[in-house]
């Protein structure tokens, strides 16, 4: 019983650091707590308390999934919870149970050592979060329980929020490795963590003070219509596209360059004949505007005799024509697609029937003038490889969702810090349009320059820099991860070099 009380408790902590609680540095305690039980050369043991701390976290932090499956996914309670039953197993078994086996049999061959290989450990099965399972799930890396250090952030420029995520859990590897040891070089190790620490924060601090607007400077708009999501399902057309033409008309007077909606901002297909009508009334709103749109769009295509349905982000230009479109490559398992595994319990997902979204092949830059803009839709902005992938082609980063989903929960605020980190790393301004908020204009450090808070209507407005310097993450992102690769066979070299030594 003491056990699983420590697993639950181990996950409640480690969860508690995240947004929006933000507990600064209790994570070290969840992790201790593995660490500890670790000790015990009990494999059952250890994946019984690794699967239990696993699903606890997931509880603590993922709790939304089934307020969004169940209040607007039209699935029954059950459904929900069994949906989200099975995601969290999953997301147990990839991150909490796989790093602890794999901690165990190097505890059996390095001893006490073994400890020090948990970052790399850990931080492995956080890239492969990125990938799988479903196309990835990078939500709530470690890195994150640290990034509300916006100096300490500046990390991510280097290494990602791979990182902070390295940084964070080596954290949590010094406090184990002092309180259970209490010798010479347990009190080395701790004093080395922290003066690393300093070093890292007040290099980052100056990075922050010393940081220049730089590039070619363009007013931007941001719109954010708090529409609730039973509202859009309800598909109040002209109610909903009334709201954001009197938003878009208080912004005229700053004249922007450039005018930015949410996530399935307009309940019209731009594309489709029948919903021509809806169009023509959105433009003919704007029409004295005369100023480029970008705007979070559903979008129909008829592709080889299939009529194929996309989450796209569309750039008008001041005619209201479309200039170029990008289709959503990332989409939300469960949310908008059923994945093929799961496609004989589709009766589960209603809200799928007929409705199931295309996933986009072209990671596409949007082009307009002097505007080579980076489109994140919605949970994109997650995937830090995925945007790195193409970030170098762009000169501004632009990030449209729709988290009227997630409710009154900590989801928006632990997806808007994730967007903000891939401002740091990426080097660029960060344009954030949300339905229900956060809607933010973020620089290449990590400052927050606007902002419109949650759950309130408005708009705001503000000067960006087009920015095409990169860095270093962004350029060598294939670097980063083998210089972690190199670093953990070198760290095992050195080890067996011990394990040999003591051996003779």
């Amino acid at each position: 019983m003491k056990d699983f009380s420590l697993s639950i408790l181990s996950g409640l902590f480690i969860a508690l650091s995240f947004p929006d609680y933000f507990i600064p540095f209790v994570y070290i305690a969840g992790f201790f707590f593995i660490f500890k039980n670790l000790e015990r050369e009990n494999l059952r043991s250890n994946l019984i308390f690794s699967f239990i701390t696993g699903l606890s976290f997931s509880v603590f932090s993922f709790y939304w999934i089934v307020f969004a499956l169940t209040y607007y996914g039209d699935v029954s309670t059950l459904s929900g919870v069994l949906l989200f039953s099975l995601f969290s197993v999953a997301f147990s078994v990839i991150q909490f149970v796989a790093f602890v086996v794999v901690m165990f049999f190097l505890k059996i061959r390095y001893r006490h050592r073994f400890i020090f290989l948990a970052p790399f450990v850990w931080i492995f099965f956080e890239f492969l979060r990125e990938f799988f399972p479903f196309g990835g799930f990078p939500w709530n890396l470690m890195g994150y329980t640290l990034s509300y250090i916006n100096p300490v952030a500046q990390l991510s420029s280097v290494f990602g929020v791979y990182g902070l995520s390295f940084l964070s859990v080596t954290g949590a590897v010094a406090v184990y490795y002092f309180l259970s040891y209490r010798n010479k070089n347990s009190l080395v190790f701790i004093t080395s963590y922290i003066a690393i620490f300093i070093l890292i924060f007040t290099a980052g601090t100056l990075r922050v003070n010393m940081y220049k607007p730089e590039g070619v400077k363009k007013t931007v708009a941001v719109v954010q219509g708090n529409i609730p999501q039973d509202e859009k399902m309800r598909s109040q057309k002209k109610k909903i596209i009334n709201r954001y033409l009197h938003l878009i008309h208080k912004v005229k007077r700053f004249d922007p360059d450039i005018i930015i909606l949410p996530e399935s901002a307009l309940p019209f297909y731009p594309l489709y004949g029948q919903h021509y009508v809806y169009k023509r009334y959105f433009f003919e709103g704007v029409k004295d505007i005369k100023k480029p749109f970008l705007i979070g769009l559903d979008n129909v295509f008829f592709e080889k005799e299939k009529i194929n349905l996309y989450n796209s982000l569309v750039l008008f230009d001041k005619d209201g024509e479309i200039v170029e479109f990008y289709n959503k490559i990332k989409l939300v398992p469960f949310g908008e697609y059923v994945p093929f595994p799961f496609k004989v319990f589709s009766k589960l997902f209603p809200y799928l029937e007929g409705y199931d979204f295309v996933s986009g092949k072209d990671q596409k830059i949007l082009v307009y003038k002097e505007f080579k803009i980076v489109p994140l839709i919605c949970f994109e902005a997650i995937f830090p490889y995925f945007v790195s992938s193409f970030s170098e082609k762009g000169n501004l980063i632009v990030n449209v969702t729709n988290d009227a989903w997630f409710g009154k929960s900590p989801a928006p605020f632990q997806h808007f810090e994730m967007a903000r980190i891939r401002a740091i790393e990426n080097g660029k301004y960060l344009v954030r349009s949300a339905n229900t908020g956060i809607s933010a204009i973020i620089n290449p450090v990590g400052e927050i320059e606007g902002s419109i808070p949650i759950f309130e209507e408005g708009y705001l407005v503000g000067d960006i820099y087009l920015i095409q310097k990169r860095t270093f993450w962004s350029r060598y992102t294939e670097l980063v991860y083998l210089f972690f690769f190199v670093s953990f066979v070198a760290n095992i070299l050195a080890l067996e070099l011990g394990f040999k030594r003591n051996k003779s």
